[in-house]
């Protein structure tokens, strides 16, 4: 059994990776905006939920405190909230949008990171999963602002990991595919299901003691590249 924060876990990912978490025993705190489907994932699972917006500079600092308290320690934390407010070319983003970018995509994860390190490092031993996209190892056009975030959490990441892993922390970064999320405006059936994704992170957690994934990639068949 662990103890493990999940951020974004109100849809997609985040909410089929809380259920299959704790269908295998795991202690979660859930977390998100969305205080409805918080209320559901505890019901179906009996998983902790603190909702938070990821947005704002403080929270992540506030729920990682209370998160911790809940579980009496943190075992694994798992970075899955992510947001792109919309396609457009770079001539036409707003500073609005990139700024709230910034915020939930590179901010938070990088915030939650370091308070987990300084709680794992004291234990000697955790895990940092942090969910990134295939977007940041491509150049795709009306993307920009998403993925030099994604990017940019990405570079985090593998420093991340030089830096914890002398001291017993596991640290992922994960490069997940299309995957048919409500992230997406129209329903893409031949990409992964959000289960299919969850049951994939969760399988990091039973790695042998002496298997460190620094980086996985991973996709639906219909995706060659």
């Amino acid at each position: 059994m662990k103890r493990v924060l999940i951020t974004g876990a109100t849809s997609g990912i985040g909410f089929e990776l809380t259920k299959t978490l704790c269908s295998k025993g795991h202690m979660v705190v859930a977390t998100g905006r969305n205080s409805d489907k918080l209320a559901e994932l505890c019901k179906l699972t009996g998983c902790y939920t603190i909702q938070a917006d990821l947005s704002d500079s403080q929270q992540p600092l506030e729920l990682f405190t209370e998160a911790v308290e809940k579980l009496g320690g943190l075992d694994v934390l798992i970075n899955n909230a992510g947001m792109n407010s919309r396609k457009c070319g770079i001539d036409e983003f707003t500073v609005e949008e990139f700024d709230h970018q910034y915020a939930v995509n590179l901010r938070a994860p990088a915030l939650l990171s370091r308070e987990a390190l300084k709680v794992m490092k004291l234990a000697k031993s955790g895990q940092i999963i942090n969910v990134l996209s295939t977007v940041a190892k491509r150049s795709n056009e009306t993307m920009s602002v998403y993925t030099a975030m994604k990017q940019g959490l990405a570079g985090f990441s593998a420093i991340l990991m030089k830096e914890a892993q002398p001291h017993g922390i596991k640290v992922t970064s994960l490069f997940p595919g299309g995957t048919d999320t409500n992230f997406r405006e129209v329903d893409r059936p031949q990409y992964m299901h959000p289960k299919s994704v969850a049951e994939t992170i969760a399988l990091l957690l039973e790695l042998p003691q002496d298997v460190v994934m620094h980086e996985m990639v991973f996709r639906p068949p219909v995706e060659i590249e």
